[in-house]
């Protein structure tokens, strides 16, 4: 089993801090009445985009440090400049998770004032390492717009990293690495450098990560090293990282980086194979178009797939290429290999095409017939033909969609139902359901996904994300979930589902879980774009922290998740 990496193991840590305030459940202040309504108001606010100035100023000086914890995280969700005052009068807040949270409102409004703030608490030893690593990432999320002064906060990240003590907190000097990472343009890398052989595991692949996100020449050395982690949380980072402009840069022997790649092609972890692949075949050398081949006939559908992927880089080399993808289109294969291998067929062998799609319109798969029945659309006359005989085919009656027809499985298009609209009342009810048990210090609510290739159980972050869970829970009771496939999946990054039926826009609760791996949460274009198009994370996305809700995580079924492939539904969903 995969080590679920720092940011899962973190995010447990800092969640028992921040629900708890360093007290048990027993101890922890019970919520008034009063505290309710205040609650409720605050999702009120939450859900329309509300800044009611008056109302925030009131309740941010509430006596139940909850309901202050509360109010900030709400004006971090609602967005807009008027919230960075509010703030700004909580800093002396002596609560630290209060505190915390106005950090991480803070970086979600990205003052460009609060800057030199925020590096004082990431700095200071004296600060609270809860409140230190939430600096970090609040840092971290100035990358843009220009006018956040992404220069500054980059500067205040790399002084720290250049400056801190060996000995400090793993955890803040992960995140701090992993915040710096997520800036573009030249720098200097010693700063990060520094922490490439620290003896944390955690420390290293976030140092890994940061190095591959810069694409910068001088990382090149760095990440060659890290290829030989004894970690494959390290290793699979840095071989990503390895990509020939990369190389280039650095004045690197093109040829021996492409060996190193090949060798890791044989690592025992299938992270680290999938992205020496990926990076291999960029090198379009006879060794990396080896790999290619050999990958289409992998049993492991991450790389045959991401060899598939790479397979139009090829083309000058159609002689044995395309043999090798009517191989890999074969009925027998995935449909999610067919998938992919079916484009470059349409262009290199048009026959062979009509029989992929035609195999892939009988399938059980939705995506897959839709995928087919588009497929033909582009094959001319001949596959104009067999379209006709398969409309024709009472096996298929009403099974393949029209002509032309899209794909979905994204999280913001099509014709969506508007979510209707909520009373006081029913956030009141929000408030009891969801928020006051977690409080309480009940387990959090739990649901179980069923496959064709086993079982995911999911816990629900439903206390930071009510509105997410009230939804989440009645797409499981409805059944609307049921038969949801997954239409996007990339190896070692994200299984994505097509939206749920009748799914309305969400609102997002951006909250401090943190996009780990095992993280669910639902796509988007941007803040409150998003359709319950579920997915789940293979990986920690440390740069999309701030732009997506934390909705729970996976719990058991990890082995499972990782195995998910395109077209691969939910046949079975209740809730635990």
């Amino acid at each position: 089993m995969q080590s679920p990496g720092y940011r899962s193991l973190l995010c447990l840590v800092v969640l028992c801090a921040l629900v708890g305030f360093g007290a048990t459940a027993q101890t922890r202040p019970p919520l008034s009445s009063t505290d309710l309504d205040d609650i409720a108001t605050l999702l009120r606010l939450e859900d329309t985009r509300t800044l009611d100035e008056v109302a925030l100023t009131r309740i941010l000086k509430a006596a139940h440090p909850e309901v202050r914890r509360r109010a900030a995280v709400s004006i971090g969700r609602i967005n807009k400049e008027g919230g960075r005052p509010l703030l700004l009068a909580m800093r002396t807040d002596a609560n630290v998770e209060v505190l915390a949270s106005v950090v991480f409102a803070t970086g979600q409004l990205k003052d460009p004032a609060a800057i030199d703030w925020l590096g004082s608490l990431l700095e200071s030893p004296g600060t609270s390492p809860v409140v230190a690593r939430e600096a970090a990432q609040a840092l971290g999320k100035y990358r843009l717009p220009p006018e956040a002064n992404p220069a500054a906060a980059r500067a205040v990240l790399m002084r720290y990293l250049a400056n801190v003590p060996a000995t400090a907190a793993a955890e803040i000097v992960g995140e701090a690495v992993l915040a710096a990472g997520r800036f573009s343009g030249s720098t200097d890398l010693t700063p990060i450098v520094r922490w490439v052989a620290h003896a944390n595991v955690d420390v290293r692949w976030c140092a890994a990560w940061a190095l591959f996100r810069l694409r910068d020449g001088a990382a090149a050395p760095h990440l060659l090293k890290l290829a030989d982690d004894v970690s494959p949380e390290v290793r699979y980072w840095a071989v990503r990282g390895l990509t020939p402009t990369v190389v280039d840069q650095a004045g690197m022997d093109r040829a021996a980086v492409s060996a190193r790649l090949r060798a890791a092609m044989k690592d025992q972890d299938r992270r680290v194979r999938t992205e020496a692949l990926r990076v291999l075949v960029q090198y379009d050398d006879d060794g990396a178009f080896a790999e290619l081949l050999n990958g289409l006939a992998s049993s492991d559908t991450w790389i045959s797939t991401s060899a598939a992927e790479a397979a139009g880089r090829f083309q000058s080399r159609a002689a044995a290429l395309t043999p090798a993808l009517i191989a890999a289109g074969a009925p027998a294969k995935p449909v999610w290999l067919r998938n992919v291998v079916l484009p470059h067929l349409i262009t290199l062998a048009p026959a062979a095409a009509v029989d992929v799609a035609t195999s892939m319109a009988r399938s059980d798969s939705a995506a897959a017939r839709t995928s087919a029945v588009q497929a033909l659309g582009r094959l001319g006359l001949a596959g104009q033909t067999r379209l006709s005989e398969l409309q024709a085919d009472p096996a298929l009656s009403g099974l393949l969609p029209t002509p032309g027809a899209g794909r979905g499985g994204g999280g913001g298009g099509g014709t969506q139902p508007a979510a209707p609209a909520r009373t006081d009342a029913d956030y009141r009810q929000l408030v009891q359901k969801w928020i006051v048990p977690e409080y309480m210090g009940r387990p959090r609510p739990r649901a179980i996904w069923e496959f064709a290739r086993g079982t995911i159980e999911l816990e629900l972050f439903a206390a930071d994300a009510p509105m997410g869970a009230e939804y989440f829970m009645k797409s499981i009771e409805s059944g609307d979930i049921i038969g949801t496939e997954f239409g996007r999946v990339v190896p070692n990054f994200v299984a994505q589902q097509q939206a749920v039926r009748n799914a309305p826009r969400l609102r997002d609760e951006v909250n401090r879980h943190g996009l780990t791996r095992a993280n669910l949460a639902w796509a988007s274009s941007g803040l409150d774009t998003g359709r319950p198009a579920y997915t789940l994370g293979n990986t920690p996305q440390p740069h999309n922290e701030g732009d997506f809700t934390a909705l729970g995580r996976v719990v058991v079924g990890l082995d499972v998740m990782d195995k998910l492939e395109w077209g691969d539904k939910i046949i079975k969903a209740t809730i635990k």
